[in-house]
């Protein structure tokens, strides 16, 4: 049913490079060959996107979109860190395909979940600790679909999540349960589990 990608800890050895790049390859090519057959196109983010955690829980945004820190560019422009703590449930903000569920092939994501979903886009959750699914699994909106972390390029434990261009992964304009939080916002959760 599913997958289970995780980070060693003190002592555990490291998983194996070549199996890493492997994954990460297998990644990418699941990626753009789901965008090849379902024709997605560019456009702007279309639909309702719940807070990525569970229903009822209130996090903070510690960078908001164009943040100053890391989201000055087209990958992030529209992306929000949110202050979860480490190890904690990431779920699904609408139901969709699960494109990518591994290592990403950008080192700077570390683990990183990408969802395609109906209305074309895909939404990304990066620097994970662990993700629970392969390439292919549907998974409904509210679905945990991984725990929080620190890999790649992050200082601190968080969840990098953004609507993206699934061809192109620039991030699209967007909203969490229905407004655009600025940074230092604190976002109520209405995502119920699935």
């Amino acid at each position: 049913m599913f997958g289970k990608t995780t980070v060693a800890g003190p002592g555990r050895k490291k998983r194996n490079a070549l199996a890493r790049r492997v994954g990460v390859l297998v990644s990418a090519v699941a990626l753009a060959a789901t965008t090849a057959f379902t024709g997605a196109t560019s456009a702007t983010a279309a639909g309702y996107f719940e807070a990525p955690y569970p229903a009822g829980e209130s996090y903070q945004v510690s960078q908001g979109n164009g943040g100053g820190y890391s989201h000055t560019d087209a990958y992030n422009r529209y992306a929000w860190d949110l202050a979860l703590p480490a190890n904690y449930e990431v779920s699904a903000t609408q139901g969709g395909t699960i494109v990518i569920s591994n290592w990403s092939p950008y080192w700077q994501n570390g683990i990183e979940v990408i969802i395609r979903h109906p209305n074309g886009q895909c939404t990304q959750y990066a620097h994970l600790n662990q993700s629970f699914y392969e390439p292919g699994n549907w998974v409904p909106q509210g679905r945990i679909i991984g725990y929080t972390g620190m890999t790649g390029a992050a200082s601190a434990p968080h969840l990098h999540y953004s609507v993206i261009d699934c061809n192109t992964r620039v991030s699209l304009p967007s909203t969490i349960e229905g407004y655009v939080p600025a940074t230092g916002t604190w976002v109520r959760s209405s995502n119920t589990r699935a």
